[in-house]
């Protein structure tokens, strides 16, 4: 099943594409404006100065950062509340003097204990130099955005080669920009799509019955295990193809998947406590965090909340699509909205061409399963929005975040839901088209987003 299209490898695609995106979006997404970026960026910043999770102190439990990191945040808001563009010489140079002077400042990084030390390692390796000098902030940012977008097109790249079938939907997944911009930001967020392609890749090549090492089997499982939770149930794709189909190869993999599982899951029961405190519902306000009242509000209503995140998924389904396209981080791109869904008929006719045959030839037992596996993880992702996510009754504000948590799932949803009925559409578009579309989708995305963030000001729900 692993070919080249008109001798282009699909891995070399991602690097040419991804790469020079990820760098313009690391260095010219406006600082600290990732999702939840600069609460993940103090936790990284603890983790490179020696302390691997937030500790207890005078002022609760958290993170003790460099107090000149606060202030350079609090500029980046001041300016856009101004109407000043992110990026100008004078706001780069303000940032470049906000550096550690010796005054410390508490940051509650209570969110980020839903995430193990694991997820945060790519970017606090990065960060630990700029951190051991005291650089100012912003570099330190950037070096800890650099480090983990390395991480990710590695990981991505891996899967890639990894995979026996379905190479080219995963790197259309790792392109997709809302991925890529996650991968390019300080945040548990881009290791956790990257090791869900490997996991996938991974899948492809256990169900071509194709040799796999030890090494490689533990090390994507126990990463996937130990990175943002509920994302490791994505393993239970191993288990299933033992049951539908056994060999060695696939006892194997499914032994190795199910240890991966319980420490995912352990890990998870451990991390979520009375202590942990979600930062915001809306990224304004402060919410009133209270995950036992909440937990029994869905179990007492699972028939209302089940029914809750159907219709909330077909009603903001649509704002989903605008947010894998337009919305990297806080800024929206000034990108007409009809574009996005050209967008996705583009790379949905691309893979039709690409990975046709092997679209064709999952069927099945496997690929019903893997499309309710796919609903199931998108309940949970829901379920869990909601325990820690908000604080009121009816469920709302569950699908806020969705466009970033259901971004990582796009390989499977494809995979799983494409209609085979549209496979006759792929026979009519030239393979070397196909691969255009799978480069151009996100330089016309990432574009857009460079614009609005150089020129065009910031258009953002802070304003």
């Amino acid at each position: 099943m692993i070919s080249t299209i008109g001798h282009v490898a699909p891995q070399r695609v991602l690097l040419a594409v991804g790469l020079p995106l990820g760098i313009l979006i690391a260095v010219l997404s406006p600082a600290w404006t990732g999702y939840d970026e600069f609460t993940h960026f103090a936790r990284v910043v603890d983790i490179a100065s020696g302390n691997l999770e937030p500790g207890p102190t005078p002022k609760g439990i958290g993170s003790v950062i460099p107090k000149a990191h606060r202030e350079a945040t609090t500029q980046i808001f001041l300016d856009h509340q101004d109407g000043r563009p992110p990026w100008t010489a004078t706001s780069i140079n303000a940032l470049l003097e906000h550096r550690p002077d010796g005054q410390m400042a508490f940051v509650d990084t209570r969110p980020t204990a839903a995430s193990t030390p694991v997820a945060y390692l790519p970017a606090a390796v990065g960060a630990m130099i700029p951190v051991a000098v005291d650089a100012p902030g912003v570099l330190t940012l950037w070096a800890g955005r650099l480090a983990s977008l390395c991480t990710y097109l590695a990981l991505a790249w891996w899967a890639v080669r990894l995979a026996a079938a379905f190479r080219w939907t995963l790197v259309v997944a790792a392109l997709i920009p809302l991925n890529l911009a996650m991968g390019a930001s300080v945040s548990p967020d881009g290791l956790t799509v990257a090791v869900v392609l490997v996991a996938v890749g991974l899948w492809t090549r256990v169900e071509a019955d194709e040799p796999v090492g030890l090494t490689a089997l533990v090390v994507p499982m126990v990463l996937l295990a130990l990175a943002k939770p509920p994302y490791f149930l994505v393993l239970c794709l191993f288990p299933l193809s033992a049951i539908l189909s056994r060999n060695a190869t696939r006892i194997r993999a499914a032994s190795v998947a199910g240890g991966a599982l319980i420490l995912g899951l352990v890990t998870t029961l451990a991390r979520s406590s009375e202590n942990y405190q979600a930062a915001t519902t809306t990224m304004i306000k402060q919410i009133n965090y209270q995950p036992s009242v909440q937990r029994d509000r869905l179990l007492g209503d699972l028939p209302g909340f089940l029914w809750t995140t159907v219709d909330t998924w077909i009603s903001e389904y649509p704002l989903y699509v605008q947010g894998w396209f337009r919305q990297l981080g806080f800024w929206e791109a000034d990108l007409p909205g009809i574009i996005s869904w050209f967008l996705v008929g583009l790379i949905l006719l691309a893979l039709l061409v690409l990975d046709g045959d092997d679209l064709r030839a999952l069927q099945g037992a496997r690929r019903g399963l893997m499309g309710g596996g796919v609903a199931f993880l998108l309940v949970a992702i829901y379920a869990a929005s909601y325990v820690y996510f908000t604080d009121l009754s009816g469920y709302e504000h569950i699908g806020l975040q969705m466009a970033r948590y259901s971004a990582p799932l796009a390989v499977l949803a494809f995979v799983a839901w494409t209609p085979r009925a549209l496979s006759p559409l792929g026979a009519r578009v030239d393979h070397r088209w196909a691969v255009a579309a799978v480069a151009g989708v996100p330089m016309i995305a990432v574009g857009a987003s460079v614009v609005t963030w150089l020129w065009t000001g910031a258009n953002t729900p802070l304003g």
